[in-house]
């Protein structure tokens, strides 16, 4: 089952479904955005790392 969390693009402003099964890394940058990188490429979304992780841990809990 996909691990997906609803991230806002920084470029575009645009709401996504990011899958989290694809990340390779995830970076703080300067101010509160966040730049994932999966085996694809690289994503700038505006939510923070904090933020990100908050949504995959309450993801996970509402799964078991």
């Amino acid at each position: 089952m996909a691990h997906l969390i609803e991230l806002t693009d920084s470029n575009t402003q645009e709401k996504m479904l990011f899958n989290l099964d694809t990340v390779v890394s995830i970076e703080k940058t300067s101010g509160s955005s966040t730049i994932i990188t999966t085996r694809w490429g690289r994503t700038h979304v505006e939510e923070s790392l904090d933020n990100i992780k908050l949504q995959a841990w309450n993801g996970q809990m509402q799964r078991k």
